[in-house]
């Protein structure tokens, strides 16, 4: 009886770790296959360092093929392209304004990576850019509204 008891007990631990498993699976699925289109997305990080003024740094994905966002100083627009269902990118060349910055700032390097966007990845909040394998950039969604024109 004890073991009948142990065993049904056992049974039911794993059918609940099981359950809460595949929950964070699917949830990290659905996160994973969302569009990047149709949110505007904050830098909080760059380069593994935060960014002190995260709101000075938006990127939108538009729904004919181009990106568009600001820098500290410029805006910068250029056409992208996903290339396949795991993540793959293709983002550039990318142009941007020519306005000059008083303070330094990463607006530069930010505008830079762009072209060497290999491969991006959504979690349940975040969009990440990776270039050479490794997080380049991190987002956070916005409120505000995506401006397609």
């Amino acid at each position: 009886m004890k073991r009948t008891i142990t065993i049904a007990a056992v049974a039911l631990l794993a059918g609940i770790l099981l359950t809460g498993c595949c929950q964070k699976c699917r949830k990290s699925r659905e996160a994973a296959t969302r569009p990047i289109q149709g949110t505007v997305w904050h830098l909080v990080e760059f380069d593994g360092k935060p960014v002190d003024a995260p709101d000075k740094y938006e990127l939108s994905f538009l729904a004919d093929g181009r990106v568009a966002g600001i820098g500290e100083c410029n805006r910068f627009f250029g056409p992208y392209q996903v290339v396949n269902a795991n993540g793959g990118i293709k983002i550039g060349p990318v142009a941007s304004t020519m306005m000059a910055c008083l303070d330094p700032n990463i607006e530069t390097e930010f505008f830079r990576m762009f072209e060497n966007v290999h491969l991006y990845q959504l979690d349940e909040k975040n969009l990440y850019l990776f270039v050479d394998n490794k997080i380049k950039a991190v987002f956070e969604p916005t409120d505000k509204p995506v401006d397609e024109e």
